[in-house]
């Protein structure tokens, strides 16, 4: 047996055969050795196999196809943070169309196959008005635009349509609106000599007139809140950048000061405005270099009922807008303000202060009283200006006296519908005790809730919300027939009551640290901080105000347009006697028309017009005397 081991084989040589034959320590040895890294790259390999099987059962998808979904997965993420860290709108907007395509949300916009909306009928109205466009016939446009044009065609402004897409809704709804926007511009840029006969420029100006009057206004409501009201600003902002600002603006409380601002300036003077008003002096609450103590505050609420002296407030407020009338306020801006108070008894109704209802009241002292909420602000007077003296008096000759409008109105919609016509209402709310249990009005896939709370814990808060609204409720309801307290629990009942919220409900995201400083000046910091979370708030809504109003700021371009050719597009020259020349009484008539559309009574519309045509009168009847005698 042993020479054996000296004998080579055909395997190999002698070496190699003795390690083959070696001891079976030496063996099992040299084999660990060797399979070690390949057992590892087997478990390895079979890991990977198992994981890309499991895998595949579960998405269906490829390696390949895997790894792209990933790298769309990062993309998405990275273009998200873009679009939430945006600082104007123009980077808000690219990064949400980029987001759109990423999402495939493209592919939705162009299909019209979907049962949120009626397409046939909106392409059919589509076709029309491209049709008569494409003929020129003013009076086949002028019959669409007359009779055919509503908010709501086709089902358009179904909420849903707005929650595929973070810059839009269905491309058909976009080029309807367009193709009506298009038809409107043609009408009101058409020369008379060009109009078919039998039609003149003032029958072209009443019927858009009509047209704008069974389309409806839109209306835009500031809410209460205190310093949060402040957030107001960057929807303002936002809105007017976007050309998207309603004429109509009402305000409430913290809502009054931010819309009276506006609303007394000029479209020149609004951006100045804007960019000034965070680093402006907004010393409401107490002076700006002197914090008042606990101390002080006490001893005011217990001698005179008000935590916080008001004077601040009006001092505040007489800088910013002076001894501006509502009227003024008007004939300067075209822009209807709209101040809320409440009657500080339960025996008087809240009041909408306007042009309309209160021309003469001065817009600060209306501001002030707005902002009167109770055991905060003292209740305040309202002052009126007579327009020849300037002497200020009472608004009211009773001894009435008037609190926050958030109490009883805080949202005036019954009022402006019958007022103005409104019918379409675009709320900012940002009133502590709401915002946290109210949702937004189908928010668009980029819009944030207002509050975490919302999302979390929505599902259980819902329901508990309204149970605990209801029991308040009824048992405030018995209290005050049972004579506890009667006013207060009343004007409780009020508060709980209201409707919040509109047709779209703009919530910027507040932040829990703001509601310790509610009652404290704004610091220029938390100003441009609550300027930027209220822009951000109105950017993914952009989409839905301008589908729902920019139809309507057309109609108002081109009644404005149409008035000022009727009124001076004809010289001065024209027969008739030296007072009444056609152009003066084309001018009465057409301002008639606009101060009926705002419901003004008979009495105010005539002084007013008298007086604002007296000075011109006498200058063209002087002028004319001369050539009459001759």
């Amino acid at each position: 047996m042993f020479p054996l081991l000296d004998t080579p084989t055909s395997h190999g040589s002698a070496a190699t055969w003795v390690d083959s034959v070696a001891t079976p320590q030496t063996v099992n040895t040299s084999r660990s050795r060797r399979s070690l890294p390949q057992l590892a790259q087997l478990a390895k390999a079979s890991n990977t196999y198992l994981t890309s099987t499991v895998l595949h059962l579960r998405d269906g998808l490829t390696s390949d196809q895997r790894l792209a979904a990933q790298h769309r997965a990062e993309n998405i993420h990275l273009v998200t943070q873009r679009l939430r860290d945006a600082t104007r709108v123009e980077e808000w907007r690219a990064a949400a169309r980029e987001l759109d395509i990423l999402e495939g949300n493209e592919a939705w916009r162009t299909d019209n196959e979907s049962s949120e909306f009626d397409a046939p009928l909106i392409q059919a109205r589509l076709d029309l008005l491209n049709e008569a466009r494409a003929s020129g016939d003013v009076r086949r446009m002028l019959y669409l635009v007359r009779t055919s044009l509503s908010r709501g065609l086709g089902g358009m402004g179904n909420v849903e349509l707005y929650q595929h897409s973070h810059v839009g809704t269905k491309d058909l709804i976009e080029s309807y609106i367009d193709a009506t926007i298009e038809t409107i511009q043609r009408l009101a840029r058409t020369e008379e000599r060009t109009l078919p006969a039998g039609l003149d420029t003032k029958d072209l100006m009443e019927q858009v007139v009509l047209a704008r009057q069974a389309f409806g206004r839109s209306a835009l409501l500031l809410s209460g809140g205190a310093t949060l009201g402040m957030y107001h600003i960057g929807v303002l902002k936002a809105l007017f950048e976007e050309k998207l600002l309603p004429r109509i603006i009402s305000g409430a409380s913290a809502g009054s000061i931010v819309c009276s601002v506006l609303c007394t300036r000029t479209d020149e003077e609004i951006p100045d405005v804007l960019r000034g008003f965070p680093h402006g002096n907004l010393a409401v609450f107490e002076e700006q270099d002197r914090e008042e103590g606990a101390l002080e505050h006490v001893a005011r609420l217990l001698t005179h009922g008000a935590w916080i002296d008001i004077k601040h407030l009006t001092q505040v407020m007489q800088e910013f807008l002076g001894d501006m009338t509502f009227q003024e306020a008007y004939n300067r801006t075209r822009r209807i303000l709209n101040i809320c108070v409440s009657p500080s008894s339960i025996y008087e109704l809240p009041r909408l202060l306007n042009y309309i209802t209160s021309p003469n009241v001065l817009i600060w002292s209306a501001v002030a009283a707005s902002c009167s909420v109770p055991f905060v602000f003292s209740s305040a007077h309202i002052l009126a200006k007579n327009p020849v003296t300037g002497e200020h008096s009472p608004w009211n000759p009773t001894p009435l006296r008037w609190i926050d409008g958030s109490v009883d109105n805080d949202l005036p919609m019954t009022s402006l519908a019958e007022m103005f016509n409104v019918n379409h209402f675009i709320v900012s709310q940002v009133n502590p005790h709401i915002v946290p249990f109210l949702s937004s009005s189908a928010p668009s896939l980029s819009q944030p809730s207002a509050f975490k709370l919302n999302s979390h814990l929505a599902p259980i808060l819902a329901p508990l919300t309204r149970l605990a609204k209801s029991e308040a409720l009824h048992r405030l309801h018995v209290l005050a027939q049972l004579g506890v307290l009667p006013n207060i629990c009343n004007k409780a009942r009020n508060m709980l009551s209201q409707k919040y919220s509109g047709d779209i409900t703009i919530l910027p995201r507040v932040e829990y640290k703001d509601f310790v400083a509610i009652l404290k000046n704004p610091s220029p910091g938390f100003m441009v901080r609550a300027c930027e979370a209220g822009e951000r708030a109105t950017w993914p809504l952009l989409g839905r105000v301008r589908n729902h109003c920019s139809v309507e700021l057309e109609l108002d371009r081109a009644v404005a347009e149409l008035r000022a050719r009727a009124v001076f597009g004809k010289g001065h020259g024209g027969e008739g006697n030296g007072l009444w020349s056609q152009s003066y009484r084309m001018s009465m008539f057409t301002e008639q028309k606009a101060y009926r559309r705002e419901n003004i009574s008979s009495y105010e519309r005539s002084s007013t017009l008298l007086r604002r045509h007296a000075v011109q009168n006498t200058d063209w009847g002087n002028r004319r005397l001369p050539a009459a005698r001759q």
